[in-house]
């Protein structure tokens, strides 16, 4: 009876990870390039339209509120990396639910950097900018570096424009994240 109790408590235990394991990020797979239509303009730039091609370049993501309550998507890149995208200078859509928003903005936010090494950052910065012109750095007041990109959409834009600025905020945010590793102390 008690190797089948522990049997049963094992299976339960594999059962529970395999579980986690198949809703966590980690494992989830962007969604192929051909479920969008790249050509297709989104007249309207919300969390809900621009989202199937942000499922293109990243792992998972889910809809959130900020402090203000506006909703963002906070996504996961394949390769662990963990941003937000959140709308800017949004408008109500006259007789609708929905909101044009004319601004996109994309962000991530690393742990603070030790005092001591806030100064290394910024001569890191420099070169990276130089070599990254289409993303902005930065020290939030807390010391926590942080990397943004902003997309205009004032009069919606093509999805698979989309797809192509959420991979090169990916790319540059990883390339971020790998020129300030160092300055973290193990």
């Amino acid at each position: 009876m008690n190797l089948t109790r522990k049997t049963v408590h094992t299976a339960c235990i594999a059962i529970g990870t395999a579980a986690f394991l198949g809703a966590s990020g980690a494992t989830a797979q962007p969604m192929p390039i051909d479920t969008i239509d790249e050509a297709v303009l989104l007249s309207t730039v919300n969390e809900e339209t621009v989202a199937p091609a942000l499922a293109v370049v990243t792992g998972n993501q889910l809809v959130s509120v900020d402090a203000d309550g506006n909703p963002m998507l906070i996504a996961t890149a394949t390769n662990g990396l963990r941003f937000e995208v959140r709308f800017r200078a949004c408008e109500a859509i006259s007789g609708e639910s929905k909101r044009h928003c004319k601004g996109v903005f994309i962000v991530g936010v690393w742990d603070a950097l030790p005092e001591s090494d806030r100064a290394a950052f910024a001569d890191l910065m420099t070169g990276f900018s130089r070599q990254n012109p289409a993303v902005n750095a930065g020290l939030t007041g807390d010391g926590s570096p942080y990397l943004v990109r902003y997309v205009i959409a004032d009069f919606g834009t093509p999805q698979g424009n989309m797809v192509s600025e959420f991979a090169n905020y990916i790319r540059s945010a990883t390339e971020f994240q790998n020129a300030i590793g160092s300055l973290y102390t193990q």
